[in-house]
C-alpha cells in the first residue's frame, strides 16, 4: 500500500464513548502506521486544553483528527478555526452529530479510508461573542435546550439519547422562558421564548432530527426558536423532534440567516456542539462564518 505523504495527528479523548482508550489507541496506531508516513496519536490528558494542543498540533501536521464526540471535536475545531490546518474526525463518541452531518458516522476502518482517500473541504462555522465567546462547528442552543444539555450531563449512569430526552423533560419543567430582544438579520422583535438553536447541522442529540433545512456549506444558519409554550405540550413534541419539525407546531419557527443577536431578560444556559458553555448568558452575537474551516469528510 502506498502511503499518504500528508503528515496527520490524532488526538484522542480517553473519556469518549465506551470503548478501552487503550485497545483504541493501539487500533488508531496500527491504521496509521499502515496508511501514513508520518504521524503521531496523542492521547488527550485531563488537565489539557484541547483547543491550545489542536492549535499547536496544526502547525506541525497537515491533518488534525478529533477522536471523539461533538464536545472533543468541538474542542478542537476551536484550536483549527480560520486556520489553514484540516480537520478530520474520528467518532467515538455517543451522540456524534457532527460526524452524522458529514457522513462519516460509520465503522473505524470506513472512517480511516476517507481520512487517507478523500480530499478536505471548506465548511462554514458558528461564530459567538458576547457574554461568551467561541466557535460551534452543529449547533449551539438557548434555554430550554441548554439546560436539557446541562442536565443530561449529570446522569452518569445513562448514554445515548435517552439521556437527552431526560434532560429535556427536566429543563421542561424547570424553565418556562424568557423575554428576548431579538436581531435577526437587522430586523429586531421583542418575544418570550422557551428555546432558541442556531444550527449549522441537522442532528442534535444523538437523534434528533433538529433542523433539516441546515447545510454546512450554505453561509446560512437554520435558526430554531420555540415561543411561549406548556409543559404537556413540549412533552408532546418531543418524540416528533427525531423526524424534524412539523408545521403543525405553531409555536416552533424555523428560518435561514447569517447573523443573530440576543438580549435575554434573564440568564440563560447556553451549549456548544454539547459544550456547556454557561449558565448565566444574556447577551450573544451569532454569525456564519463561511468555509472557515477545511474538513475531510464522506461526501
Amino acid at each position: 500500500m502506498k502511503k499518504s505523504r500528508l503528515s496527520i495527528c490524532f488526538l484522542l479523548n480517553p473519556a469518549a464513548g465506551r470503548k478501552d482508550p487503550k485497545l483504541l489507541s493501539r487500533s488508531i496506531q496500527k491504521e496509521a502506521e499502515a496508511r501514513w508516513t508520518t504521524f503521531e496519536v496523542v492521547t488527550i490528558k485531563p488537565e489539557d486544553s484541547v483547543a491550545d494542543l489542536a492549535r499547536i498540533k496544526s502547525d506541525q501536521f497537515d491533518i488534525v483528527v478529533a477522536c471523539g464526540g461533538d464536545g472533543t471535536v468541538n474542542s478542537v475545531v476551536n484550536g483549527l478555526a480560520e486556520t489553514d490546518a484540516i480537520l478530520g474526525v474520528l467518532p467515538i463518541g455517543t451522540g456524534n452529530d457532527f460526524a452524522k452531518a458529514i457522513q462519516v458516522n460509520c465503522s473505524l476502518i470506513q472512517c480511516f479510508d476517507i481520512l487517507e482517500s478523500k480530499e478536505a473541504i471548506p465548511l462554514d462555522l458558528i461564530q459567538f461573542t458576547g457574554d461568551a465567546e467561541g466557535w460551534c462547528a452543529n449547533t449551539l442552543g438557548m434555554g430550554l435546550d441548554g439546560l436539557a444539555n446541562y442536565y443530561s450531563k449529570s446522569y452518569k449512569w445513562l448514554t445515548g439519547p435517552i439521556v437527552y430526552v431526560i434532560g429535556a423533560i427536566k429543563a421542561a419543567w424547570n424553565f418556562r422562558g424568557t423575554s428576548v430582544e431579538l436581531t435577526v438579520d437587522d430586523q429586531t422583535i421583542r418575544q418570550k421564548l422557551v428555546m432558541m438553536t442556531a444550527c449549522n447541522g441537522k442532528w442534535e442529540g444523538g437523534k434528533f432530527y433538529l433542523a433539516p433545512e441546515a447545510d454546512l456549506k450554505d453561509g446560512l444558519i437554520n435558526f430554531i426558536t420555540i415561543g411561549k409554550i406548556s409543559f404537556i405540550r413540549i412533552l408532546f413534541y418531543l418524540p416528533f423532534f427525531r423526524w424534524g419539525p412539523k408545521k403543525w407546531m405553531k409555536e416552533l419557527k424555523s428560518e435561514l440567516v447569517r447573523k443573530i443577536e440576543v438580549k435575554s431578560d434573564q440568564p440563560v444556559t447556553v451549549h456548544a456542539d454539547g459544550e456547556h458553555i454557561g449558565s448565566d448568558i444574556k447577551v450573544l452575537n451569532i454569525r456564519i462564518v463561511p468555509g472557515a474551516l477545511k474538513v475531510i469528510t464522506g461526501y
